[in-house]
Parts: C-alpha cells; sequence; structure tokens
C-alpha cells in the first residue's frame, strides 16, 4: 500500500513537473503581434533601449530583402525559403541577428556622430529624402499596415542610419582605413 502511495505522489509530481515546461515552452511560443508591442524594448546598447518601434525601419529592410530571394526561390511559397536551414540556425533566425545587429552597430555610430556633433549636409539630406521616397515606394500596402509605425518614425530611423553611416567613413577615415 505504501508503495502505491509513493509511486501516485511521484506520478503526480512528474505530470506537474511536465505541465510546467509545457506552459512554459508554450508561453515562450506565442506569437508577438509587432504592431501591439512597439514600446517593447528590443536591445539595450550603452544604456540605450531600442524598442520595437525603433527597429521597425531595420526588420522591414531584412523582410524585403529576403522575400525578395524566397520569391525567387519559391513564387508560390515564400515560406519555405524562410524555413530553410543554414549555418547553424534557420534563416529566420539568421534575419532576425541580422537585424538586430544592424541596428546594435548603426546606434553605436549614430552615439558617436552625436558626440562628435556631425551633422548631414544639404545634399546627404537630399539623399537622404530620396532614399526614404524609395523605401516607402517599394514598401506593400500590407507591409506598411504590419509595421503600425507611422512614417515619420521609420523617416527619423533612417535619418539617424543616415547619420551614423556619415560618422562610420569618418571614423574608418580618421583610423586609416577603409
Amino acid at each position: 500500500m505504501k508503495q502505491k502511495i509513493h509511486f501516485t505522489i511521484a506520478l503526480v509530481f512528474i505530470v506537474a513537473l511536465l505541465a510546467v515546461v509545457s506552459f512554459g515552452q508554450w508561453n515562450a511560443r506565442k506569437k508577438l503581434v509587432f504592431a501591439e508591442s512597439l514600446t517593447e524594448v528590443a536591445v539595450t546598447v550603452d544604456g540605450s533601449e531600442l524598442t520595437l518601434s525603433d527597429m521597425a525601419f531595420y526588420i522591414a529592410y531584412q523582410e524585403n530583402k529576403i522575400e525578395e530571394t524566397a520569391r525567387i526561390y519559391n513564387m508560390e511559397d515564400t515560406g519555405e525559403y524562410w524555413a530553410l536551414h543554414g549555418s547553424n540556425m534557420f534563416l529566420r533566425e539568421e534575419a532576425k541577428q541580422t537585424t538586430i545587429d544592424m541596428a546594435i552597430h548603426d546606434e553605436i555610430f549614430y552615439q558617436m556622430a552625436l558626440v562628435e556633433g556631425i551633422e548631414l549636409t544639404e545634399d546627404e539630406c537630399e539623399h537622404l529624402a530620396n532614399d526614404q521616397y524609395d523605401f516607402w515606394s517599394d514598401l506593400e500596402e500590407e507591409q506598411q499596415l504590419a509595421l503600425g509605425v507611422e512614417q515619420e518614425v521609420i523617416d527619423e530611423s533612417m535619418q539617424r542610419i543616415a547619420l551614423a553611416e556619415k560618422y562610420q567613413y569618418l571614423f574608418a577615415e580618421m583610423n586609416g582605413e577603409s
């Protein structure tokens, strides 16, 4: 009788443990609704928090870039390309990491540009305006709606990136690099 009680208690404990682990995994796999999570912090760079709203340009850029290749790979089912497994990870995860890396890179150089007082010239601002127009022209209506951010947010991100790029070139030049 004691053996049955011990066995039942152990079994109940194991089932409870499995339920907790399963719930944790289910909760971790819940899909993030991007437009509803724009204020969530995606990454912190040297004390500066970048929210999903700040990352919207990078996400849209990376998605467009990969989606172009995915259409070539399989016009009927671009999801097939996104699900490919490449260099030790799925393409979807690789794209996510690339997006984060780009944002971190640009934030570091943007902060350095601010410290140095770097500004865009009139020609650079004109080039930026053309890039912004091209970006919005390339986005499909569905993609614009999925972003969930106003055009001004994306345009501001692109301005920060332009400033970061300018400083990156100046920084490389100051250090004798190409």
